[in-house]
């Protein structure tokens, strides 16, 4: 199954508050120079493990290839990705 591969930056994330899940789903997690970047990927928001993770993967993707570009103001880059809709 895809949604269990290792994946770089994103992990699988369930959070539980007594016997039933609050969230299933993906955490994208990046950081540089002490500035951390972070976003959830809810299965339930997206209809499934798999459209979820592929969610995570495209901001993943969009958000290295900013960094690839030579950005340094991680914390204008990271809130900047903030902002866009997940």
């Amino acid at each position: 199954m895809t949604s269990m591969m290792k994946e770089k930056y994103i992990t699988r994330y369930e959070a539980s508050k007594g016997t039933s899940y609050t969230f299933v789903g993906w955490r994208l997690c990046v950081t540089r120079k002490g500035e951390r970047f972070v976003r959830y990927f809810s299965d339930l928001h997206y209809g499934d493990s798999d459209k979820a993770l592929q969610a995570a993967r495209n901001m993943r993707e969009a958000l290295l290839m900013r960094i690839a570009e030579g950005v340094t103001d991680y914390k204008s880059l990271f809130n900047e990705f903030r902002r866009l809709e997940g």
